[in-house]
């Protein structure tokens, strides 16, 4: 028979077994009930992304018009006012085209479908045009830009310069913006390192607004500022600095933010490259130019086709400048059968049309009998960003592709990279 101590030790231990199974049976259902809010949470995320991503996808084709037919009328005669006037339009067009563009990165580096391209390119002649456009930017605001590069101005390297120009316009934008008297400093150094290395280091300082020390550590995520009333506003998606960062983990950078509330800020980055080897160097020369001549096109035979009327009007209007023979169609299958009755210099795409899509369109063509007209060079227009990268275009039988909305020299440079041309000519990409 048990005595009174054990029956006492007994129960204490029942209840403590009690007390266990009861706090385990609440942990796991508190896991649960947590899991599940992560999984409602990420679904969430995963919805805004989506969302931002479909509405950015539905801007891009009226907005293609908007651009395009803008920038076509600025060809025409215009008097003063009205050319002022269609500059209001432009600097409009291009606000929207920026913001479009950001969530476009914003949504691919959520998705982590961004990559990086490797070409060679100079860093010193990007940072000569960067610097150069930012010093517009500040001289509208009566502001002082000092540009300073340090290193070797003819090292090439191997990298994304688009991207890299990305960080340098939203890292000297940000300052200007932010900046209502005094001066902005943008510094790149590049050192070469032992390894054929080429470590870049970006500092821009200004004598700006400064950052509230509350808000410096949430300054890189996305949509982190707040417009505050009876202030002056500024422009902006509060975008730039989170993609930025992001571009910046793309390229296993890092960057850093000092600011005091009053006194401006300073933002600081580094970027290590590889050095293109002396015997592999390619200098490419760009002529400026400021008006679009179009005399390679000339005499081109073109078929064009998009279910969007606003989009087939832009392409007359390029073409017919251009001085080109061109087809118009409205559909995939008025586009194969206008290709199969003709033959063209050129075939530009639509991706989602109606009763044959760009994609079954050239698909045909790559399977015709004639090799000539089946290796027509066929660019895919296209405003869906959530496509992938260029090497599934390639794959299915498109030369290369162009995001709307695109301007005139955007498509212009496309196009000479895939047109054979006579010796008696000389092409040069036209200078964005």
């Amino acid at each position: 028979m048990l005595t009174q101590v054990q029956l006492a030790v007994a129960i204490v231990v029942l209840c403590l077994l009690s007390f266990l199974v009861l706090a385990l049976l609440r942990i796991g259902k508190m896991k649960k009930i947590l899991q599940q809010k992560d999984e409602i949470i990420a679904q969430q995320l995963q919805s805004r992304v989506d969302i931002l991503t479909n509405i950015n996808q539905e801007i891009r084709t009226p907005l293609n018009a908007i651009v395009g037919f803008t920038e076509q009328l600025s060809h025409s005669s215009l008097e003063k006012d009205q050319r002022e006037l269609l500059k209001t339009v432009e600097n409009a067009g291009s606000m929207l085209l920026k913001m479009v563009n950001n969530v476009q990165d914003l949504s691919k580096l959520e998705k982590n479908e961004l990559q990086l391209e490797q070409q060679p390119f100079s860093l010193y002649q990007t940072f000569t045009e960067i610097t150069t456009i930012l010093r517009v930017q500040a001289s509208r605001k009566q502001l002082q830009l000092n540009a300073i590069y340090e290193g070797n101005r003819q090292i090439q390297i191997t990298g994304d310069n688009a991207r890299l120009k990305q960080i340098l316009i939203n890292l000297g934008d940000n300052a200007i913006r932010y900046t209502d008297s005094g001066i902005v400093t943008l510094k790149m150094q590049v050192d070469k390192t032992p390894d054929e290395k080429a470590v870049v280091s970006i500092v821009v300082n200004d004598t700006g607004r400064g950052i509230p020390a509350t808000t410096l550590p949430f300054i890189f995520e996305h949509f982190s500022r707040r417009r505050v009333p009876y202030v002056a506003a500024v422009n902006g998606a509060g975008l730039g600095l989170a993609i930025t960062k992001g571009l910046l983990d793309l390229h296993n950078g890092n960057i850093n933010i000092s600011s005091i509330e009053g006194s401006g800020s300073t933002v600081s980055c580094n970027i290590h490259y590889r050095v293109v080897p002396a015997r592999q160097t390619i200098l490419i020369t760009q002529r400026e130019v400021e008006e679009m001549t179009g005399n390679f096109m000339e005499g081109r035979y073109v078929l064009v086709a998009d279910d969007q009327e606003m989009n087939l009007i832009l392409i007359e209007k390029i073409l017919s400048r251009w001085k080109c023979r061109f087809d118009k169609a409205i559909d995939g299958k008025v586009a194969y059968d206008l290709f199969c009755a003709n033959k063209y210099d050129m075939v530009l795409l639509d991706l989602q049309m109606p009763r044959m899509s760009g994609i079954e369109v050239v698909k045909r063509i790559r399977a015709d009998k004639d090799s000539l007209k089946a290796n027509v060079p066929v660019l895919a227009l296209t405003a869906d960003t959530t496509l992938p990268d260029n090497d599934a275009f390639l794959e299915v039988g498109f030369d290369d592709y162009l995001l709307k909305p695109f301007r005139e020299r955007d498509i212009y440079n496309v196009i000479i990279r895939h047109l054979p041309y006579n010796n008696e000519q000389v092409i040069e990409p036209v200078k964005k």
